[in-house]
């Protein structure tokens, strides 16, 4: 069996995700829901989740208006941040931002595949909107369950 390329396997993991995207059109009552709308490509998103009692991420999913690159990056976004906490997600989504931006290495071996996105600089932002969107999510909640301890 030949051994894939880097380029091969992201191409490969990005038609995966995009064809068969983990968890697209979720079914559940989301606590939080959260829109994002990358102006440069026109891509449209709306994460749906919940943070339960112990800051754990459970369930998440998303609808997507978008292009393959943004619709497999929410559906990994989904697949790496299921149980996760959300303190640890804003780090994680923070060292994945930069080392996308920069060309680095990705940390994450499930989201190694988004590495090769930095190589096609007009993909960055597709790539990052989901995970941008989740970021943005977490903060509010964060900052809305800190106003409710302080009330």
């Amino acid at each position: 069996m030949p051994i894939m390329s880097i380029s091969q396997l992201y191409q490969q993991t990005i038609k995966l995700h995009n064809d068969n995207p983990v968890g697209y059109a979720p079914d559940f009552v989301a606590t939080i829901e959260e829109e994002g709308y990358n102006p440069s490509c026109g891509d449209e998103l709306t994460l749906s989740l919940c943070i339960d009692a112990q800051g754990e991420i459970s369930p998440i999913g998303f609808t997507a208006d978008a292009c393959a690159i943004c619709k497999a990056s929410a559906s990994l976004m989904c697949e790496h941040s299921l149980n996760k906490h959300a303190q640890q997600l804003l780090i994680d989504i923070e060292v994945l931002s930069e080392a996308i931006r920069l060309g680095h290495d990705i940390p994450f071996e499930n989201l190694y595949c988004l590495g090769q996105v930095s190589r096609h600089r007009s993909r960055i932002n597709c790539a990052l909107l989901p995970w941008q969107t989740l970021a943005q999510a977490i903060r509010k909640s964060l900052r809305s369950e800190m106003e409710k301890s302080n009330a």
